[in-house]
């Protein structure tokens, strides 16, 4: 049986306050006139909240379960955060990135940020939550591609194509069983922050 094709939707703006509480971005990094956001949620049946953690944090075993996922090497970051490098399948090709990785064990909770790459910024987060018969794994993020005379044609390409990206590689790492419960893309207005404090 193959892996369960995920359903993406737009976010009202009527549920936008209701459903910001959800994630954080702690690094916004600088965005550009064209910003797309995604959410992918998972119920991982039976999955204890720390070793689900566990396995979504070792991202260098991430091409072993899923064909979407090329490479990811580690590296030592600052302030005991990890530096990630990325190949992975996007839209046709091979999207390429460095990332710095914020662990948040006793949270359960990964933030990440761009460092460099193909994308001109990135920022989002990974989150663990515990169910009466299993766990939720949520990923959120905010990417803007930086190519403003195109924005209307591929960020919406984009924003697909990440959502596809994240549950193949969900499902990947856990299981055919592994449940989508959310996958959402939509436009979001520009923003421009800086620093390293939520």
């Amino acid at each position: 049986m193959g892996t369960p094709r995920p359903v993406c939707v737009d976010l009202p703006d009527s549920r936008q306050a209701a459903e910001d509480h959800a994630f954080s971005y702690p690094w916004l990094g600088k965005f550009g006139g064209a910003v797309r956001e995604v959410r992918v949620a998972l119920h991982i049946p039976g999955g204890q909240p720390r070793k689900v953690f566990d396995s979504l944090s070792d991202f260098a075993s991430f091409p072993q379960h899923s064909d979407v996922v090329h490479s990811v090497s580690l590296a030592d970051g600052p302030d005991h955060d990890r530096i990630s490098t990325w190949e992975v399948d996007f839209a046709g090709g091979i999207l390429k990135w460095r990332e710095r990785d914020r662990l948040d064990k006793p949270r359960l909770r990964i933030d990440f940020e761009l460092v460099d790459g193909d994308l001109h910024a990135l920022s989002g987060g990974w989150s663990i939550a515990q169910l009466p018969e299993g766990s939720t794994v949520r990923f959120g993020a905010r990417f803007d591609l930086g190519v403003p005379g195109m924005a209307d044609l591929l960020e919406p390409v984009a924003g697909r194509a990440m959502t596809d990206t994240v549950t193949k590689m969900l499902h990947g790492v856990f299981g055919p069983d592994a449940e989508v419960t959310e996958c959402q893309d939509r436009s979001v207005a520009p923003l421009e922050g800086c620093g390293d404090q939520p």
